[in-house]
């Protein structure tokens, strides 16, 4: 600087003096000092932290290049705080090494590493290079540049909250006299209900029938909820016993389903109770709706509507339909409903769809329960496919049901 000063003073007197030549190499010899400076300083940044200023890129600069994406963009920050979106990959900066299947099989592939604040990326990005990655960079300030240079981060921590709150759901559908009725037809052995299906107060009220309580399904209960509909599935007569595929393709062996074959809960055969009783008296055209909405509702443990129910999920959600059609609820509240029901036996497949929408910009309340719960979402193949395009999530999932008693 204090170079700079003395020139400046001696063009000064030269501009007075009139010696306009010497001003201009004066004047040339300060501009070219000042690029070299600049040069000089490009060539120091990311020097104190040992990433070459070639390997780090702005906000700005990753913006544009994800217009165009020709690299694998890699979230390294744990745990997570967020992500942008277009994220390939999920992995821990401290875990690159055990993860290396997931890493691309080219050395020469162009990587893009970020995290929250930079830290972590930078240290991801050095462990890269010791693994003989050539093409890698990592984002400046991480997240919380990119969104002080006003790109969005999603946060997708609240999903779990979203699909799986902690109270549960209530539906607006009541237990009534159920249980207690299937008890007395022998649908349910109250001996062999009680050794096997964990209860609470409320749920053993509900079983004893000294409660008309709301249907309500949490974590806790989900096994409690899907073993007393299952009960009720298939005792109730139904049209979908009659028209669906285990009444036409498959009727010979309807009992040997694991919904059916599978109730080992009642008192002797299952098959004795399969569609025999009018526990809900649902008219010819309640039946019919019954099945039509059956039809259009998948679960992830196969490729099955609910209007097959072969396995334990099917026929409780069967039942939770025939209820709900005999309350006269609407179709859109009815989907919306057994959708509920449907996360929480299948937590991690429905956590994995809400993180799907949510980074197509649709938040897990404002998803479609038809969309979600139809054949391109919830079958089995569905499923296959859906991990595939999310990836492993941020989430643990400890819940959920089998397909057995």
């Amino acid at each position: 600087m204090k170079t700079l000063n003395r020139k400046f003073k001696k063009i000064k007197k030269r501009f007075e003096k009139g010696d306009l030549a010497k001003v201009f190499i004066l004047s040339g010899v300060i501009f070219l000092t000042f690029l070299f400076g600049l040069k000089v300083k490009e060539s120091l940044e990311g020097f104190g932290s040992g990433v070459p200023r070639k390997n780090i890129i702005t906000a700005t600069q990753l913006k544009k290049l994800l217009e165009n994406k020709d690299f694998v963009f890699i979230n390294v920050h744990t745990p997570y705080e967020g992500e942008i979106q277009n994220t390939d990959a999920f992995i821990e900066y401290d875990s690159l090494k055990v993860n290396e299947a997931k890493l691309p099989n080219d050395k020469d592939a162009k990587i893009v590493l970020y995290c929250k604040t930079g830290r972590m990326s930078e240290e991801a990005l050095k462990t890269l290079k010791l693994m003989g990655y050539k093409n890698v960079y990592h984002l400046a300030g991480g997240m919380d540049e990119w969104k002080k240079a006003g790109f969005e981060v999603l946060d997708l921590s609240s999903v779990p909250s979203q699909v799986l709150p902690d109270e549960g759901f209530e539906l607006p559908v009541s237990w009534g006299d159920i249980l207690p009725r299937l008890i007395e037809m022998g649908v349910i052995d109250r001996t062999k209900f009680e050794k096997v299906v964990v209860m609470g107060e409320e749920e053993r009220a509900i079983f004893e029938g000294r409660w008309d309580a709301p249907i309500r399904i949490n974590s806790q209960n989900s096994q409690f909820v899907v073993d007393a509909l299952w009960a009720l599935g298939l005792a109730q007569k139904s049209l979908v016993y009659e028209e669906g595929p285990m009444g036409k393709q498959y009727k010979k062996d309807a009992g040997r389903f694991a919904s059916t074959g599978g109730w080992t809960l009642a008192r002797g055969d299952a098959m004795s109770y399969y569609n025999k009783f009018e526990i809900l008296n649902l008219t010819d055209d309640e039946q019919k709706r019954v099945f039509e909405i059956s039809s259009n509702v998948y679960r992830p443990c196969c490729g099955n509507s609910t209007a097959f129910p072969d396995c334990n999920h099917g026929m409780a959600a069967l039942a939770a339909i025939e209820l709900m059609v005999k309350k006269g609820l609407p179709d859109e509240e009815i989907y919306r409903n057994v959708l509920k029901l449907n996360s929480f036996w299948f937590p991690s497949h429905y956590l994995t769809l809400a993180t799907y929408f949510a980074r197509q910009g649709v938040s897990w309340d404002k998803v479609d329960a038809k969309l979600a719960l139809g054949q391109e979402f919830s079958s089995g193949k569905a499923a296959s496919t859906l991990n595939q395009k999310v990836g492993p999530l941020p989430f643990e999932t400890k819940f959920g049901g089998s397909c057995g008693a």
